[in-house]
């Protein structure tokens, strides 16, 4: 296969447009959030109790102002590295330091905030993720949380090239500091698909011990409804109707860029991530209902080595829907456990 892009062509998107508005936005709010808790958590905490909401309103506020600060304080070091390179810092040392930065702001993030809602998170597999052998990392995407799982939950720096979608450049220091060693934002509405597929490909190339390519393959968040579209959709698809019908957790993984990116990158192993119990925790409302509050997150981790992924692009569909389905059924154990308490309770 021949990839059109090479690694240091990967394009950026440094709209400064937009920084000067996300950049004093998040300052602001990282600012405003802690000096308003003295007034505003008593009265949530009221609510809380009353309601008896175990406390998730309360933890909510605590969540987007442990957030804001964290954030705050990642702009700022991201801005001295930024200083630091004007000043001579070499181009090997400043990637390094902004891949440390990525680290500390996705660990901080993900377990931060299962303490602040009392999360139980078990991971199984781990060794598979922290294996040096150059990967391509296949993950399932439910929640904001799950964004950047891998780095989140590795004991040891592993040198990640995310695939991206381009509607979180919102954040700042995502922004900022991801753009400065290689990541792809992809634009899903592109008027030119394959231009970016073929970012996604560059992405895969050149792939070096304790280096690994991060795709969530779904492409967007599973919600039952998307499902539904989805059915809708391929009606008139007999094979993508099979394969939607089959999951009933996750959304079809078969897109163009992770099949390709399979199919160029015969050197890699595959690792697959299933995770449950942080499902529907995707907006503010969410948090506030309780979604996250007292979860208990299940991560499960499992690698396949080069050799015995298929690099054909048929074979690699059939290897990707078994994988998933693989998934889909740990996601559904949690579902009828469930299921069954309920009707216990009743």
């Amino acid at each position: 296969m021949v990839i059109k892009m090479e690694l240091h062509e990967l394009p950026t998107d440094r709209n400064w447009t937009r920084r000067l508005i996300t950049t004093p936005t998040w300052y602001f709010l990282g600012i405003l959030l802690p000096l308003s808790l003295p007034v505003v958590i008593p009265v949530m905490a009221f609510y809380d109790l009353v309601t008896r909401n175990r406390l998730s309103t309360s933890r909510t506020m605590l969540f987007f102002t442990y957030f804001f600060v964290l954030e705050s304080i990642g702009l700022t070091v991201a801005f001295w590295m930024w200083i630091r390179r004007v000043c001579g810092m070499s181009e090997k040392d400043y990637q390094m330091a902004n891949r440390k930065l990525q680290r500390w702001w996705a660990r901080g993030n993900f377990w931060g905030t299962g303490r602040i809602f009392s999360m139980d998170i078990d991971i199984q597999g781990l060794e598979a993720l922290e294996d040096p052998t150059p990967a391509v990392v296949l993950s399932r995407h439910a929640s904001t949380l799950d964004t950047m799982l891998p780095i989140a939950v590795v004991r040891e720096l592993k040198e990640y090239r995310f695939v991206i979608k381009s509607e979180l450049l919102v954040d700042p220091t995502l922004d900022y500091c991801a753009q400065r060693f290689p990541n792809v934002f992809v634009n899903r509405g592109s008027d030119d698909p394959d231009y970016e597929v073929d970012k996604v490909l560059a992405l895969g190339k050149d792939l070096d011990e304790n280096e690994a390519v991060v795709v969530y393959p779904e492409g967007t968040r599973f919600l039952p409804e998307k499902r539904e579209r989805l059915l809708e959709k391929f009606e008139d698809d007999p094979e993508m109707l099979t394969v939607t019908e089959s999951l009933k957790n996750t959304l079809p993984p078969l897109r163009e860029g992770g099949i390709k990116l399979l199919e160029s990158t015969p050197e890699a192993d595959v690792v697959f991530i299933a995770h449950r119990g942080i499902d529907g925790a995707g907006a503010m409302s969410d948090l506030i209902k309780g979604r996250l509050t007292e979860a208990f997150l299940e991560i499960s981790i499992w690698r396949i080595p080069a050799d015995e992924v298929p690099r054909d692009a048929d074979k690699i569909r059939e290897f990707m829907v078994e994988n998933w389905q693989r998934i889909d059924r740990f996601i559904g154990e949690k579902a009828d456990v469930r299921q069954r308490e309920e009707a216990t309770v009743e």
